[in-house]
């Protein structure tokens, strides 16, 4: 089992290697949503969100070796993005001392960066899933869309009462980026785990919602 445990570790530091924030990752991601010409310093706000992320990654590979193998490769896959991501908006809950403190005139709602259609297209695709697992009775699988669908209701809830930092731009942008992928990783989830047509229904939501960047009510560039 340890083996098994450093091996998983192993993977994890060398997707961690590959996958390693730089200023033109930053760069990339922040233009995809929505933040056109970003600032040296919002490009170190992206990589610090990234990296927020990546470093977790060998952690979460080797506690999902002492899970039970579902086998379900693309979905151990998902579930390890989802827990970095899950960790990282925990993490982020509490305010860096570095932190440029953002107030807004009215409090922060999660329609005002968030959409509507992704979250409300989440919810229908797991209920489907659900269902479908439901009627074959396959238990152990509606166990594992369980706890993804707390974990996205958490990674949602962490990305509207964390603390602001940065720019408003980057800051919302971020938020949006972290329901909306982690709607999508959720979507996938459930259709891999309920398998037949709802796998290919989940995958395409997930590229849907991935690249989903609504205007935000809040920011003004």
């Amino acid at each position: 089992m340890w083996i098994d445990i450093v091996i998983a570790a192993v993977w994890g530091l060398v997707l961690l290697v590959a996958l390693w924030p730089t200023q033109s990752t930053a760069k990339r991601l922040l233009k995809r949503w929505e933040v056109p010409d970003p600032t040296p310093d919002q490009l170190d706000e992206g990589i610090r969100y990234l990296k927020r992320r990546r470093l977790l990654y060998p952690v979460i590979f080797a506690g999902l070796a002492l899970a039970p193998n579902w086998g379900q490769q693309l979905g151990q896959l998902v579930v390890i993005v989802l827990g970095g991501t899950l960790l990282a908006e925990l993490l982020a809950l509490r305010q860096r001392r570095d932190a440029l403190r953002v107030a807004t005139l009215t409090p922060r709602g999660l329609f005002d960066f968030a959409s509507k259609w992704v979250l409300g297209s989440y919810v229908v695709i797991v209920v489907l899933a659900a269902a479908q697992l439901g009627v074959n009775r396959q238990w152990s699988q509606i166990l594992w869309l369980s706890l993804s669908a707390v974990a996205v209701a958490v990674i949602v809830w962490a990305a509207v009462a964390r603390p602001a930092s940065g720019e408003e731009v980057v800051d919302l942008a971020l938020r949006t980026r972290s329901v909306h992928v982690s709607a999508g990783l959720g979507a996938a989830l459930a259709g891999v785990l309920a398998a037949h047509w709802m796998g290919m229904v989940g995958i395409l939501a997930w590229i849907a919602m991935s690249n989903t960047t609504p205007k935000h009510v809040k920011i003004t560039r």
